[in-house]
C-alpha cells in the first residue's frame, strides 16, 4: 500500500505486520529502505509492536509462554502483531485504517491503526482493545530503523535509564536527564527510558526530524544504536521490557492489565526539516 502528501512518501506491507517498507522526505529515506524482494520484520523500515513490546524473559506473560523468537537470549520478543496480515478497512492517496484481530492466550484483541500523511509529516494512531472475558496485560510499541551517520544526534528528555543484561533484560535503573548526544555517545545504547516527555529530536542523513507521541505510546522509549551497523532506532513504548515479570523494577512504566473492552490507545507524529 502506497501513500502520498506533499514532500511524504509511505510504503506499507498490509500482509506483512503493516510493516513501513519506505518513508521518504523530499526523496531521502527517512527509514532505512526495506531490500529489493526482503520480506519483514528485519533490520529496515518500521514494524509495530504488540500486543507486547521488546522482550519476555522465558515468554512468560500472564501463566503463559509465548513463542521463544529470540534463541540465543531465551526471550520472546516484540510481540505477535509483525508477523501477521492486517485487514485494509478504509484506505485514500493519503490516509488508511487498518485493522488486526487476534486470539493468542492470554491475548484477545482488535487493533486498530489508522496512518495519514499531511503536508507536515506522518501521524499514526493506535488503539489496541482487549476482547477476552478474562484480564489480559498488554503493551505496544513502535519499532523505527532510521539511518544512522556521523553527524547524527539525538536529544530527548527522560528521569530514568533502566540498565540491562547482556540478554537485553533490564536489570536496574538509575535517575537520568534523557540524552543528549552525537553518534560517539549513542553506540552501544541499547536501553528504555522512563519519565519520557514524548520528545524526541532526532538528526539523520535525512533531515532533522521530530517524533511525538501522546497517550500510552509517551509511556517510555527504547533506544537501539548498534556498533555493528549504521542504524538508530527509538521507539516509543508502552511499558518497560519484560514489565510483567519483574514488577517492582516495572513499576516506572509497567504494562496495563485490560478487562474486556478496555484498551491502550496512542498517537505517534513524525516531522522534517
Amino acid at each position: 500500500m502506497k501513500l502520498q502528501c506533499g514532500d511524504w512518501q509511505a510504503l506499507i506491507c498490509t500482509e506483512q505486520g503493516a510493516a513501513f517498507s519506505r518513508l521518504q522526505w523530499r526523496g531521502r529515506n527517512v527509514l532505512v529502505p526495506a531490500p529489493e524482494g526482503a520480506r519483514h520484520p528485519g533490520a529496515y523500515g518500521a514494524f509495530w509492536m504488540l500486543p507486547w513490546a521488546n522482550r519476555l524473559d522465558g515468554g512468560r506473560i500472564a501463566g503463559h509462554v509465548m513463542p521463544i523468537n529470540r534463541a540465543a537470549d531465551g526471550t520472546a520478543i516484540h510481540g505477535v502483531a509483525r508477523d501477521l496480515p492486517w485487514e485494509v478497512i478504509s484506505a485514500t492517496t493519503d490516509r488508511a485504517v487498518l485493522q488486526q484481530r487476534v486470539q493468542l492466550a492470554p491475548f484477545d484483541y482488535t487493533a486498530r491503526l489508522a496512518v495519514a500523511l499531511d503536508g507536515t509529516g506522518l501521524v499514526m494512531e493506535m488503539t489496541l482493545r482487549h476482547e477476552g472475558t478474562a484480564p489480559a496485560p498488554y503493551g505496544m510499541g513502535w519499532h523505527p530503523w532510521f539511518i544512522r551517520s556521523a553527524t547524527t544526534s539525538l536529544h530527548l528528555n527522560a528521569s530514568q535509564r533502566a540498565n540491562h543484561t547482556a540478554r537485553g533484560l533490564p536489570e536496574s535503573l538509575s535517575h537520568c536527564a534523557g540524552i543528549a548526544a552525537d553518534e560517539t555517545g549513542l553506540i552501544g545504547l541499547d536501553n528504555f527510558f522512563a519519565g519520557w516527555d514524548g520528545a524526541a529530536r532526532l538528526t539523520t542523513p535525512a533531515g532533522n526530524l521530530m517524533l511525538t507521541a501522546t497517550g500510552d505510546f509517551a509511556a517510555g522509549l527504547q533506544v537501539y544504536a548498534p556498533a555493528a551497523s549504521p542504524i538508530i532506532c527509538v521507539e516509543p513504548v508502552s511499558h518497560m521490557p519484560d514489565a510483567p515479570n519483574r514488577p517492582e523494577l516495572a513499576s516506572a512504566a509497567p504494562m496495563r492489565v485490560l478487562a474486556q473492552g478496555q484498551a491502550l490507545h496512542g498517537t505517534i507524529r513524525l516531522t522534517a526539516a
